[in-house]
C-alpha cells in the first residue's frame, strides 16, 4: 500500500524542490554553462533522495521490479562540483573533461543491466553478489571519489584567490561566499556518508529506517543548495585567464618599473575605477599583465590588489580631516565599489575601521579643532 508519511513527505519535498531549481537554473542566460553543471548537480542529490523518499512511503513493497532503479548516481557528485567551480572562474572547461564521467557511466551502465534483469534473477543477484561485493565497492569508490575532487576543487580555490589578488582590484567585492558555501556543504555530505557508513560496515548493520537521519541530513544540504546556487546563478565572477606571451622580454628589474608603473597609476588616477583590473593597466601601459603582475609582487612585495586599494585609502584617509565629508562618498570617490570592499580593505592597511581612525587622527590634523569649540578658541 502506497502511503506518504511524514519521513517520505519531507524527502519529496526536499527532492521536489531540488528538481525545481535544477530546472530554473537551465533556463538561465549568464553562466549558463557552470549552471547546467549546477543543475546537474543538484539533480544527482536529488536522486539519492528519491530510494528513500519512495521507499518510506512503500513503494518497493508495492513494486519490487523497482530495484536496481539507477537514482544513486554518486560517482558523478565530484566531478560535477569541480567544473562547476572551475567553469565559474575560468572562460572554458579544461581539455576532455569528460573523461573524469566515465566511472560515473560505467556505474550507471552496470545499474541499468542490472534493473532490465527479470526480477527473479534480480533478486538472485542482489542477494549473492550485488550486496556482498559490487555495493561496498560502489561506495567506497564514491567517498574516495568525492573527496579527491573535494580537495581539488580546493586547491583550485586557493589558486584563484591567489589570480583575485594579483589581477583585480576589488578582490573584496568577489569573496565567493557561494564557493565556500558549496565546499562546505560538500564536506558535510562527505562527512555524513562515511560516518553511517563506517558506522555500517564496522559497528552495527544499518536497517532502511536507521538511515533516515543521514536522508535528512541529504535533504537539508539539497534544500541549502537550492536556494544558494539560485541566489548566486546569475553572478559574474572574474574570469581567470592564462597569461599572454610576454612583448617585452628585456625587462628584468622589477622593483624599478614596479615604482614607476605604481607612479603612473597614481598620477593618471586609474585607481579611482571600481573595478580595474591588472589586465587594465598593462593595456595602459603597453606591456604585458603578467609583468605588470609580476613587478608589484617582486619588485614591491605586494600584489595588484594591495597596491591599488593603498593608493584609495590614503586619499580617503586625506577626505577624513573633513569633519562633514561622509565616509562611504569618500569610500565611493576613491574607486571602492561597496561599503562591505571598502570597510575591509580600510581595516587591512590600518587595522581599525574608518570611524576609528578619524576619530584617532583628526585632531592631529593641522587646522583641525577639537569637537565642539571655535577655531580662535583651538588657537588660543
Amino acid at each position: 500500500m502506497i502511503r506518504f508519511g511524514t519521513w517520505s513527505t519531507i524527502l519529496a519535498l526536499a527532492a521536489g524542490f531540488g528538481l525545481l531549481v535544477s530546472v530554473l537554473l537551465l533556463a538561465t542566460r549568464r553562466n549558463r554553462v557552470a549552471n547546467r553543471l549546477l543543475a546537474a548537480l543538484l539533480f544527482v542529490a536529488v536522486l539519492r533522495l528519491v530510494p528513500y523518499a519512495i521507499g518510506f512511503a512503500g513503494f518497493y513493497d508495492a513494486y519490487p521490479w523497482l530495484s536496481f532503479a539507477p537514482f544513486d548516481l554518486g560517482l558523478a557528485i565530484g566531478p560535477l562540483l569541480y567544473f562547476y567551480l572551475r567553469r565559474l572562474a575560468t572562460p572554458k572547461l579544461p581539455p576532455r573533461w569528460g573523461w573524469h564521467f566515465v566511472p560515473a557511466a560505467i556505474d550507471l551502465a552496470y545499474m541499468l543491466w542490472a534493473f532490465s534483469l527479470p526480477l527473479p534473477a534480480k533478486s538472485l543477484w542482489n542477494d549473492t553478489i550485488h550486496v556482498r561485493f559490487i555495493a561496498p565497492l560502489e561506495a567506497g569508490a564514491g567517498i574516495l571519489s568525492v573527496a579527491i575532487y573535494l580537495i581539488a576543487t580546493i586547491r583550485f580555490r586557493r589558486r584563484y584567490q591567489r589570480w583575485l589578488a594579483d589581477h583585480v582590484s576589488d578582490r573584496e567585492d568577489h569573496r565567493q561566499p557561494w564557493i565556500g558555501t558549496i565546499l562546505a556543504a560538500s564536506a558535510l555530505w562527505l562527512f555524513v556518508t562515511i560516518g553511517f557508513d563506517a558506522y555500517d560496515w564496522f559497528a552495527v548493520p544499518l536497517s532502511y529506517q536507521n538511515r533516515f537521519p543521514q536522508y535528512l541530513i541529504f535533504a537539508a544540504l539539497v534544500l541549502w543548495l537550492g536556494l544558494e546556487g539560485w541566489r548566486y546563478a546569475g553572478h559574474l565572477f572574474p574570469q581567470m585567464v592564462a597569461p599572454k606571451a610576454p612583448v617585452d622580454p628585456d625587462v628584468r628589474d622589477w622593483g624599478a618599473s614596479a615604482r614607476i608603473w605604481a607612479e603612473r597609476i597614481r598620477q593618471e588616477g586609474w585607481w579611482r575605477e571600481p573595478g580595474l583590473t591588472v589586465g587594465d593597466v598593462a593595456r595602459r601601459l603597453a606591456t604585458n599583465e603578467s609583468y605588470v603582475s609580476r613587478a608589484f609582487n617582486e619588485g614591491l612585495g605586494q600584489n595588484f590588489n594591495a597596491v591599488i586599494n593603498r593608493l584609495r585609502v590614503e586619499d580617503v584617509k586625506a577626505g577624513l580631516a573633513d569633519r562633514d565629508a561622509e565616509i562611504l562618498t569618500l569610500a565611493l570617490d576613491a574607486g571602492f565599489s561597496s561599503k562591505a570592499s571598502f570597510n575591509r580593505a580600510f581595516r587591512a592597511h590600518t587595522g581599525v575601521s574608518p570611524s576609528v581612525w578619524r576619530a584617532a587622527h583628526i585632531l592631529k590634523i593641522p587646522g583641525n579643532p577639537p569637537s565642539g569649540t571655535t577655531p580662535d578658541e583651538a588657537e588660543a
